[in-house]
């Protein structure tokens, strides 16, 4: 399939403008990109000064817990000592206190099912510790004796947001559990922090705290220090809730610390969530104290405000926009300008070529269109002039031909003639035997002079149809035109022709048919007997010539003009392509084949 130039060069622009547009399209995503990391790292950077800040506060505030641990083991042993019946958790509490630097002391008292019944904090009377289980396990060995005491590690009390390490014993008459617990205010250190970096912090929208220990988390609230007290099942879930939050998973173990500790390990210590739909920059970070025993975390949250990423990201994709629509708009006048100047010039040099005329002489900005169009026009000059040439030639040798086939007319008509005066006259049969050949002879070369006649006058004279003919009677006639031939040939033909067949032909091209087989039949035929058949079959009238011989090499390749199959054998060559011309013209079927040592060519007319 051949395209137009302007097709082609419209699929070759549209081509370029999608490459143009792939390309702008992938230097913007990059550029984006580039700008959301750019934004991210800026505010990562914030974010891990942030956690500076904070773990500061987390190392102090462990370091008292460290410092203070002797202290702390020191006191635990003097609850026995303190107990009796009417044991004083209050005074007890005032009593230690009293020297203390840092933090203060909080003391309980816990009865066999792990319920505290008396204290010097009071929101935790009446606490259940035995309603969670793990808990539960620890007191439980301390109560029965298995352990002498218990350490736990710091706690956040979420009532006071104060954080607590529970030092446990258990009573002389073991019958309480006594408990011991140094109380850090975590919560006003904090609050300062956190204070100072919200006036700071450029484009923090939000910062959370959230305090990890083994068991439980806890958001820290900067608006509300005081809460009403929670059982551990309420913390519980609260925990698994916070967590589900941060990491966008659910927890099913109960070791929040280490799942914690995993999911950041896996995430390289920080989590990253942008959304620019909501306009936010989530990043959360986890800090670790100093004393790490991989329990007690701080998880920072900040969330920063896009705004000014999506103003850089709008700004980056008009001035894309503009570049892309510049490229598409010289694209376009490109495309415009070759169209325009050089295919609608192609297109008028071709239109000129196929009518043939003389292109004129408009100046071109392209040297080489110029020079088409004066070859072009000096070539169709010197063409029309050898085609001018030629045609008188032409005219000429045709009218030659013409005249000399006509000629050849007259001189036939009389050697005619007078054979047929000298074999009426002539007695002695040698004689007439050679008037017999000589007759052939000129059958032959009448056959000949008709062929060439119907050629030399095909465009001149019409040969049309005029109505049917009898094309059984015309069949008789040319067979026994050519049996002087057959005979002169030692060849007999043989026919079996129905009568009344009639066909819309003209007669001479049907005599063309009927003449060139015969002579070919004739002349090549390897055996005596030659066949013609003319007979209905359905809705067909059917013409076989049958002939003994080697088969013809190729059918098709037969009827061609100048094809011979008997190279050896000389001969016009025209026959059967003559006979091919008017099957073609009254839609006659024709085919070559070979059958019982037959060459056999059939010629089917449609009724």
């Amino acid at each position: 399939m051949k395209l137009k130039l302007n097709y082609i060069l419209l699929l070759f622009f549209v081509l370029l403008g999608v490459l143009v547009f792939v390309a702008i399209y992938a230097q913007y995503s990059f550029s984006k990109d580039v700008l959301i990391q750019n934004f991210i790292n800026k505010h990562y950077a914030v974010t891990l000064k942030i956690k500076e800040k904070f773990k500061n506060v987390l190392d102090k505030i462990e370091y008292v817990f460290e410092n203070e641990k002797e202290e702390n083991l020191k006191n635990l042993y003097m609850l026995p000592l303190l107990y009796d019946k009417d044991f004083n958790p209050e005074a007890v509490a005032d009593s230690l206190n009293k020297d203390i630097k840092n933090g203060h002391y909080e003391v309980f008292l816990i009865d066999k099912n792990y319920t505290v019944v008396k204290g010097s904090y009071a929101p935790d009377i009446g606490f259940n510790l035995g309603a969670f289980k793990v808990y539960k396990k620890i007191l439980d060995e301390v109560f029965k004796g298995t352990k002498e005491i218990d350490i736990s590690e710091a706690h956040l009390d979420k009532s006071s947001m104060n954080l607590k390490k529970y030092y446990l014993i258990r009573s002389p008459d073991k019958k309480y559990l006594l408990q011991l617990a140094y109380v850090v205010d975590m919560f006003n250190i904090l609050k300062k922090t956190y204070d100072k970096i919200l006036k700071k912090a450029e484009d923090l929208k939000e910062l959370e705290i959230f305090f990890v220990e083994k068991y439980f988390i806890y958001k820290i609230d900067f608006n509300n220090r005081y809460h009403k007290k929670e059982n551990l099942i309420q913390l519980k879930k609260c925990s698994a809730h916070i967590f589900s939050s941060i990491f966008n998973k659910k927890i099913s173990d109960v070791n929040l610390a280490e799942e914690v500790e995993k999911e950041f390990k896996n995430n390289k210590d920080h989590i990253i969530r942008l959304n620019l739909d909501k306009n936010i920059l989530e990043i959360y970070v986890v800090i670790r104290g100093v004393f790490d025993n991989q329990k007690n975390r701080f998880i920072i949250k900040a969330v920063y405000d896009t705004t000014s990423l999506k103003s850089v990201i709008k700004a980056l994709k008009e001035r894309f926009l503009v570049v892309l629509i510049s490229l598409f708009s010289i694209i376009a006048v490109m495309y415009a300008f070759i169209v325009v100047k050089v295919s609608r010039e192609i297109e008028y040099i071709v239109f000129h070529m196929k009518k043939n005329e003389k292109i004129k002489k408009d100046s071109s900005f392209i040297e080489e269109i110029d020079t088409l169009k004066k070859k072009f026009n000096e070539f169709r000059e010197a063409l029309t002039e050898e085609i001018n040439k030629n045609k008188i030639l032409l005219t000429e040798n045709k009218r030659f031909i013409v005249d000399t086939i006509h000629q050849i007319k007259t001189p036939l008509s009389i050697i005619t003639l007078n054979l047929d005066y000298v074999r009426e006259r002539e007695k002695d049969n040698e004689i007439k035997e050679v008037l017999e050949e000589i007759e052939a002879a000129v059958t032959i070369l009448s056959n000949s002079y008709e062929d060439l006649s119907y050629i030399s006058g095909n465009g001149i004279v019409k040969y049309e149809a005029k109505g049917e003919i009898n094309l059984s009677e015309n069949l008789k006639e040319r067979i026994r035109f050519f049996e002087t031939v057959a005979k002169a040939h030692n060849k007999k033909i043989l026919s079996y022709i129905e009568e009344n067949i009639f066909f819309e032909i003209n007669k001479i091209e049907f005599e063309r048919i009927v003449d060139n087989n015969l002579s070919n039949a004739i002349k090549y035929s390897s055996k005596k007997d030659i066949f013609v058949t003319l007979k209905r079959e359905d809705n067909f009238i059917v013409l076989k010539f049958e002939s003994f011989g080697e088969r013809i090499k190729d059918p098709v390749s037969i009827f061609e003009k100048d094809y011979r199959e008997h190279i050896h054998k000389r001969g016009l060559g025209i026959g059967l392509n003559i006979v091919k011309n008017i099957c073609d013209k009254y839609n006659i079927e024709y085919k070559v084949y070979y059958k019982e040592g037959k060459n056999v060519f059939e010629y089917k007319f449609k009724i």
